[in-house]
């Protein structure tokens, strides 16, 4: 008799750590960035963040940064909840639910800045 197996889905968990692995690589690769770029003398300190440490630089980022990212994260869960269903593979569910959390999150920081 044929049997007809039921479409596959992508598991939720895998597709969640393919999503964060992106976030973890992005920020990885900005922290490594910016700890490469060679410190310019700095002559003025008239302009507000200007004269920042670079310890103090990478606190204001975290501060400014945290909400985005925790943006980014509710967005990812909820996409990739909507993925897992209808895609088998978890490392495509993740990667498209990274790609389209991102774009959420732009339009609604442009929306946001256009309201203003």
């Amino acid at each position: 008799m044929d049997v007809v197996d039921a479409p596959r889905r992508a598991p939720y968990g895998r597709s969640l750590l393919v999503a964060l692995g992106w976030y973890a690589t992005v920020i990885t690769a900005v922290l490594v960035g910016q700890s490469g770029i060679p410190a310019a003398p700095r002559t003025d300190c008239s302009v507000m963040f200007s004269c920042l440490t670079p310890q103090e630089e990478i606190g204001l980022l975290l501060l400014v940064g945290s909400p985005v990212l925790l943006g980014l994260l509710v967005c990812t869960l909820v996409v990739t909840g909507l993925l897992a269903r209808l895609i088998p593979s978890p490392i495509v569910v993740g990667t498209l639910s990274v790609l389209g959390s991102v774009a959420v999150v732009a339009v609604v920081v442009a929306v946001w800045q256009g309201a203003r």
